[in-house]
C-alpha cells in the first residue's frame, strides 16, 4: 500500500511540474526576449491543427529573416491552457505580436502568410 501511495504522489507531482514547466517556459522565453530588447511573435496553436501546421514554415522564415530582432515562440495551447487564457485565445492559430517592452501591438487569428506579416513588423519598426 505504501508503494502505491508513493507512486501516486510521484505521478501527481510529475503532472503538476509538467504543467508548471510549460507556463514557466513561455514566461522565461518572454523575459529573455524583453531583456534582449527583442519583439516577440507568439504563435498560439496546437500540433495537428491544419492551419497551425501551415504556420511552421512561416515561423521558420521569420526566425531567419529577423534573427536578433524578433523572437518567434510557438505555444501549444492544448498543453498550456493557461497561456491560452492569458492571451485570450478563442481560435487557433492566433498570432500575438509584442513589442520590446512586452506590450501587445498586433493580433491575428488563422493562417497568417509571411508576406502579410512583413508590413506589420515594418510598421512596428522591427
Amino acid at each position: 500500500m505504501k508503494k502505491i501511495i508513493c507512486l501516486s504522489a510521484v505521478l501527481i507531482m510529475l503532472v503538476t511540474l509538467a504543467g508548471y514547466s510549460a507556463a514557466a517556459g513561455v514566461d522565461a522565453a518572454l523575459d529573455g526576449a524583453k531583456k534582449a530588447g527583442k519583439a516577440v511573435m507568439l504563435e498560439l496553436g496546437s500540433a495537428g491543427c491544419g492551419p497551425c501546421e501551415q504556420m511552421k514554415p512561416v515561423m521558420e522564415k521569420l526566425k531567419e529573416a529577423y534573427k536578433g530582432r524578433l523572437e518567434v515562440i510557438f505555444v501549444d495551447v492544448r498543453k498550456d491552457r493557461d497561456a491560452a487564457r492569458r492571451f485570450s485565445v478563442f481560435a487557433i492559430p492566433t498570432q500575438v505580436f509584442l513589442d520590446r517592452n512586452g506590450k501587445e501591438f498586433h493580433r491575428h487569428m488563422g493562417f497568417y502568410g509571411y508576406e502579410e506579416i512583413l508590413p506589420v513588423l515594418e510598421e512596428a519598426g522591427i
